[in-house]
């Protein structure tokens, strides 16, 4: 595992710190937790994996040193047998009856939602019991999203709709479809604002819902104004990512280009397509919690590192077998040089900047 003579900053994750060891087969999706402590990955094995990336696994001793290198060895390369556990906390596996294809955490980090083909599960992390299981799509779920406090779940799938689900009452009917998409919904944001605990509803003064699809489109649907927007990106889309200050968009495409969008007027920023391959699958995207570093997955099994300024290829970390079609940055600024890749070769790899950043003990 090793990094492209790229580098311009010593912030950005350019070193391999340790592996998520587990999984058995393809891993579909990787998600911090919204403190950025845990990690969720999601595999075709049919389990959900919870993780801490920053701690080392105290059941497996340091792996033996490693030979020095030799003039045929990469000085910079580092096998993946050669990296430290990462420390597993819990494994998921009751409800799952396909390979998880999206995943996320609600910010207490006591709800999981998870996709399992046609159906999205709703498990209690801490007791591991599943709470609901949702079903109503046509088409595989591409993508889970859950509102504040848990009142609502939505999927996004194949079928080209959107369901909102209601997760205070016994109902099995979703509460709304946006059916808009003319093709596979592939990504899906809820954007809310926290709540005022002045505001005597209770309400947030935001309730937006960002979806894009293989139509092209990015749709926001604004549910307190009753509004929906579109943004043709001229090519299919397999994922988006916001930036952390919410005024861009970055929209990962089929056609090799990850765009750049300014979400209030729709306008084209910057392009990056220089240094990663695509076009034969759904890559994700993400941003470093500096805004200052979008991060693609990409087919040869790279992860691209882009100047979000200039739209230069800053950073290349390659060691995956196989496309690396998931991808997650640490949320938080003390930690922006935290990366996460995962693979279709069955493997996940934390990187940092620095190879003494793992720790041993919380």
């Amino acid at each position: 595992m090793k990094a492209g003579k790229k580098d311009v900053s010593s912030s950005l994750p350019k070193v391999a710190v340790a592996r998520l060891e587990g999984h058995d087969g393809p891993i579909q999706t990787v998600k911090f937790s919204a403190s950025g402590k845990y990690c969720l990955t999601g595999g075709h094995d049919r389990t959900v994996r919870l993780w801490n990336p920053l701690r080392i696994d105290p059941a497996f001793p340091p792996p033996p040193a490693l030979p020095p290198a030799s003039e045929e060895t990469d000085p910079d390369a580092v096998p993946l047998e050669g990296l430290a556990r990462a420390l597993p906390i819990q494994t998921y596996g009751t409800g799952y009856s396909h390979p998880i294809s999206s995943l996320v955490l609600d910010p207490s980090s006591t709800t999981l939602a998870a996709a399992s083909d046609k159906t999205l599960v709703i498990t209690d992390v801490v007791t591991q019991q599943v709470k609901r299981r949702y079903q109503g799509h046509a088409g595989r779920i591409n993508a889970v999203s859950i509102s504040n406090g848990c009142e609502t779940y939505l999927s996004a799938s194949y079928d080209a709709t959107v369901k909102i689900w209601d997760g205070r009452s016994n109902s099995w009917e979703p509460i709304m479809t946006l059916q808009d998409a003319k093709d596979s919904v592939t990504d899906l944001h809820v954007v809310q604002d926290p709540v005022d605990p002045n505001n005597k509803k209770g309400q947030a003064n935001t309730a937006l819902i960002r979806t894009a699809s293989v139509d092209g489109v990015v749709r926001t649907y604004d549910l307190r104004r009753g509004n929906l927007s579109s943004d043709n990106c001229g090519s299919a889309i397999t994922s988006m990512t916001p930036t952390h200050d919410g005024h861009c968009l970055a929209i990962s495409c089929l056609d090799g280009a990850v765009r750049l969008m300014e979400l209030d007027t729709g306008e084209l920023l910057n392009t990056y397509t220089s240094g990663h391959v695509a076009g034969q699958y759904g890559l994700q995207c993400c941003m470093t919690a500096d805004d200052a570093t979008l991060v693609t997955g990409s087919e040869d099994g790279r992860a691209v590192l882009y100047d979000i300024v200039r739209g230069t290829c800053v950073q290349t970390l390659e060691g995956h077998a196989r496309p690396t079609c998931a991808i997650a940055a640490h949320p938080k600024r003390d930690n922006a040089s935290v990366l996460i890749t995962a693979s279709y070769d069955g493997t996940a790899v934390v990187w940092a900047n620095h190879e003494g950043f793992m720790k041993w003990e919380d």
